[in-house]
């Protein structure tokens, strides 16, 4: 009954963001290698939700890295680490809405226009890996977020700093695998992403049940 007795804003956006985001890339093609460019301009021509699809993840990773940035307080009050990790995913999202913005726009724009092919490409390449940049810093962020919550030794459970830690580092590793084998990612990027993904959601529950003072 006391669920939400203690409603924390930073819980909604994680929590609301966290959804959107899963629901757009269930929407969104499955690409994970951007120098493969035929399949990804045959994925874009083909696409029926590309433009609703990515205004949906501009929204959810706007929310998503909001939350978790704004949550920084919650980890360790006055702590460098927890600073730089809200700093680094501070970093993420401004790197995906530069991402983001280029798929609504300048994407749509030369694909359906019939410009050449090979500037399409290049963009969307450019884009592609820049993301897995961002995840990585959003990741690091969260591994900060872990390190503050065990150097304040406060009320949070040890499993639950211990697995902020070890999901991104989890993460983390998952990235550099992608970009060592690209044809791993389909693979990888779920497996290893999944745990620190649920961490984030879990996180957002303390907020909203007022358990995170």
């Amino acid at each position: 009954m006391n669920l939400f007795k203690k409603v924390r804003p930073e819980g909604w956006l994680i929590l609301l963001g966290a959804i959107l985001m899963l629901v757009a890339t269930i929407l969104h093609p499955p690409l994970v290698d951007p120098y493969d460019l035929q399949k990804a301009y045959h994925a874009f021509k083909h696409a029926q939700f590309w433009i609703g699809d990515h205004i949906l993840m501009l929204i959810a990773i706007s929310l998503w890295p909001a939350g978790l940035a704004a949550s920084k307080t919650y980890m360790a009050r006055n702590n460098k680490t927890a600073d730089f990790g809200a700093g680094m995913i501070f970093v993420a999202l401004a790197i995906w809405i530069l991402i983001l913005a280029s798929e609504l726009t300048i994407l749509p724009i030369l694909g359906n226009k019939g410009t050449d092919v090979k500037v399409w490409e290049a963009v969307f390449s450019f884009g592609l890996l820049s993301g897995y940049f961002a995840f990585a810093c959003s990741w690091i962020g969260i591994f900060c977020y872990g390190m503050a919550m065990k150097q304040s030794g406060g009320t949070f459970p040890k499993w639950f700093s211990a697995s902020a830690r070890w999901s991104s580092l989890l993460a983390f590793f998952g990235i550099i695998i992608t970009c060592l084998h690209f044809d791993f990612g389909y693979f990888v990027i779920p497996v290893t992403v999944g745990p620190v993904f649920l961490w984030t959601i879990w996180l957002a529950v303390l907020l909203l049940s007022g358990r995170m003072d």
